[in-house]
């Protein structure tokens, strides 16, 4: 994917982020951890039912993602999803964005020897998940599922393709729904998230782009 103006400052940034230092202390929810002070987050991902004696249609293939409570992070998603509105090349980019930033911050426990504190799981075939043993403090849980569109580009005439032999066509692109919510977990409570289809906090592309071969 090409990138130029304020899609590459985006990406470039949500690179840059991985570098940060953690601004939470990862400490209290491991020994709330080892303490027992634990609690379970359950949920469903499922479209709003058209009507109301029908059940939604589980959203099956939403990841989960819960992560101890960041304001730089937070932030940071903020600033994606405000510069996705402002051109088509930066809405382009913001799925991608968003991901690399919640991978960035993965990555960032990992390396700050707090792995476990990125609990991932996935909705199931009920449109239902569930963490278990979570850990008591502020949590933010971060959401998304991705539907290729197949949208094939035209192929290049062969006599341009040598002369921009970099040339990629696009075959389709992912369309990513990502759903954002805090938690506060307490030892021993249940906290309920019901994600559905009008609850989306940014909707984004992600491309599929293959060399052309040209025509």
């Amino acid at each position: 994917m090409r990138l130029t103006g304020a899609a590459l400052a985006l990406v470039l940034a949500t690179a840059a982020a991985a570098a940060e230092p953690l601004d939470v202390l990862p400490e209290p929810y491991r020994r709330a951890a080892l303490a027992g002070d634990v609690g379970r987050v359950v949920g469903s991902a499922r479209e709003e039912p058209r009507r109301p004696t029908e059940a939604g249609r589980p959203l099956v293939g939403t990841a989960v993602t819960a992560v101890p409570r960041s304001a730089a992070f937070l932030g940071r998603l903020e600033e994606i999803r405000r510069t996705a509105r402002s051109s088509p090349a930066a809405y382009r980019v913001s799925a991608l964005a968003l991901r690399r930033a919640r991978e960035a911050y993965e990555q960032a426990l990992w390396e700050a020897g707090y792995p476990e504190l990125a609990r991932v799981t996935s909705v199931d075939a009920t449109g239902a998940f569930t963490l278990d043993d979570v850990p008591a403090g502020q949590w933010v849980l971060v959401a998304s599922r991705t539907v290729f569109v197949d949208k094939p580009s035209p192929r290049e005439p062969r006599r341009r393709l040598r002369a921009f032999s970099r040339d990629t066509r696009m075959i389709g692109y992912h369309a990513v729904s990502v759903w954002l919510s805090e938690l506060t977990v307490g030892r021993g409570r249940t906290e309920a998230v019901e994600l559905t289809d009008r609850s989306v906090w940014l909707t984004g592309i992600e491309e599929e782009r293959v060399p052309d071969a040209g025509r």
